[in-house]
């Protein structure tokens, strides 16, 4: 892994966003498939320990997160530790936007589209203690969807598309929002600004929520300056890890801690 938290970009100038914005995904591309895989291990670990140490972290009863991918800091057994102490909630894609799903366990994980492992609708609901749910006399076992009203996060958009056959059903209704959520990207810099793969999502959530925003990377996705653009919703914190610890930042402060 890289030895310096912060990356840098080519010195050949690039003509327009959208082409520095390519250079840089494809930067850390190079820069994932050189890196050390036990390394990567050691360095999500200690992002997720820094995490779980904020205050707003250990404050908050509902936190959204998502369950990682390959290339990204890895959050399994971060989700599974904390459902049972905090209402977490995963991204569901559903159209051109995202909503955020009680997450339940791994074993109710369904895989969708690009890969993505998300909250499977039919699979049994259990609330944490003081959560409100839906009348219990039924005969019926509730299941996400019948509990959907109450707990799911949707995104606004205009002229929404319809849902497609693979994707979850019944997904509306609106939940108090989370209290933090948790981002992942391409790329960040210090400043606050993340890059995406491109397709919006994050775009299209970030924007209806005021959950305190925290990005969190490998040293190698932290760059001087990303592109950013008038839509574009900035993250409240960074924590950037590698193999050596991690680093903190307050995007609005621009300051670091270790």
């Amino acid at each position: 892994m890289s030895g310096s938290i912060i990356g840098s970009i080519s010195d050949r100038p690039l003509q327009t966003q959208q082409a520095a914005k390519r250079k840089l995904r494809q930067i850390v591309r190079e820069r994932y498939a050189a890196a050390d895989r036990a390394g990567l291990k050691v360095a999500s670990d200690h992002v997720m320990q820094a995490l779980e140490q904020l205050p707003e972290f250990i404050a908050a009863r509902c936190v959204a997160l998502y369950w990682s991918l390959p290339g990204e800091v890895e959050t399994h057994a971060f989700a599974e530790k904390w459902r049972h102490e905090k209402q977490v909630l995963l991204p569901v894609m559903h159209g051109d936007g995202l909503l955020l799903y009680p997450f339940t366990g791994r074993e109710h994980l369904v895989q969708r589209r690009f890969g993505v492992w998300e909250p499977d609708p039919e699979a049994p609901f259990s609330a944490l203690p003081g959560t409100p749910v839906p009348d219990t006399t039924s005969e019926h076992t509730p299941n996400r969807k019948s509990l959907l009203a109450a707990h799911t996060t949707q995104v606004p958009r205009t002229n929404p598309p319809q849902a497609q056959p693979t994707e979850p059903a019944e997904l509306t209704g609106r939940d108090p929002d989370p209290d933090l959520i948790v981002v992942p990207a391409v790329g960040f810099d210090p400043q606050g600004s993340r890059l995406g793969h491109g397709k919006g999502f994050y775009d299209r959530l970030l924007p209806g929520t005021q959950a305190l925003k925290v990005g969190i990377c490998f040293d190698f996705q932290l760059f001087e300056h990303i592109p950013a653009e008038e839509h574009d919703v900035p993250m409240d914190r960074i924590i950037a890890g590698s193999r050596d610890g991690s680093l903190l930042y307050f995007c609005d402060k621009n300051d670091a801690y270790r």
